[in-house]
C-alpha cells in the first residue's frame, strides 16, 4: 500500500509496454533480414513477433494491469481495508472504504501500487453525464479531487452519441451516483462526523 502523493502513470512501466514491443519487432525484423538467407522463414518470424506486439498491445496489457490490481487487493483486504464498494473502471480500480473512511485506487499505468487516502483528502467529488449539445452522451464518469489530483473514473464510454434515456446511460448514471455517495460516507467518516460532504 502506498500513501504518498497519486501518480497515476509510471513512466517506465508505460514507456517500457509501448517501445519494448516495437523495439522487438525492429531488431527481430533487421536480424531477419541480415542473417536468414531465406527470406520466407523471415518473414515468418516478423510475422510472429508483429502479431505477438499487437495482441499485448490489445490484449496483454489490460491481463496484466488485472492481475497486478488484484494482488493489490488481496493484499489490502488482508491490512483490514473493508471494500464496501469497488469499481473496476478501464483506467483505474477504485475502492471504498466507508468503516474506516479510506479510498484506494490503482491505475492502468501504475498497477504495482496501491494508493490508499483518507477520503477528507477529497477537495471535490462529482458526476459527469458528459451531455452534448445536441443532448446525448459517449461517456458518463464519476470524478474526485484528491490534493491535487483529479481522478476520473468512467462508468459508460462509447465511440457513438447515446441518447440520455437508453438503459446504458441510466446504469451508468446510477453507478456513478452511487461511487459517489459511496466516497461522502467515507469521507463523513474520516472527518469523524455523520454528517455528508457538501
Amino acid at each position: 500500500m502506498e500513501t504518498q502523493k497519486i501518480k497515476k502513470v509510471n513512466p517506465l512501466y508505460l514507456l517500457g509496454n509501448i517501445f519494448i514491443p516495437i523495439m522487438a519487432i525492429v531488431l527481430v525484423s533487421a536480424l531477419g533480414v541480415i542473417l536468414i538467407p531465406n527470406s520466407g522463414v523471415a518473414s515468418i518470424i516478423i510475422m510472429v513477433v508483429f502479431f505477438g506486439s499487437i495482441i499485448w498491445w490489445s490484449i496483454g496489457i489490460g491481463k496484466m494491469y488485472e492481475k497486478k490490481r488484484d494482488a493489490e487487493l488481496k493484499e489490502l483486504d488482508g491490512k483490514g481495508f473493508v471494500r464496501n464498494h469497488t469499481f473496476n473502471a478501464d483506467g483505474c480500480t477504485v475502492a471504498v472504504d466507508m468503516v474506516h473512511g479510506n479510498i484506494a485506487i490503482v491505475f492502468k499505468w501504475n498497477p504495482s501500487q496501491c494508493f490508499v487516502v483518507p477520503a477528507n483528502r477529497v477537495s471535490k467529488m462529482w458526476v459527469d453525464d458528459g451531455k452534448t449539445p445536441m443532448g446525448g452522451t459517449s461517456r458518463v464518469s464519476f470524478l474526485f479531487i484528491v490534493d491535487d489530483t483529479k481522478i476520473r473514473v468512467n462508468t459508460f464510454t462509447s465511440n457513438k452519441i447515446w441518447n440520455m434515456k437508453s438503459n446504458y446511460v441510466l446504469e451508468a448514471l446510477s453507478k456513478a451516483d452511487m461511487m459517489i455517495e459511496a466516497l461522502k460516507k467515507a469521507y463523513a467518516v474520516a472527518q469523524g462526523n455523520t454528517g455528508a460532504m457538501q
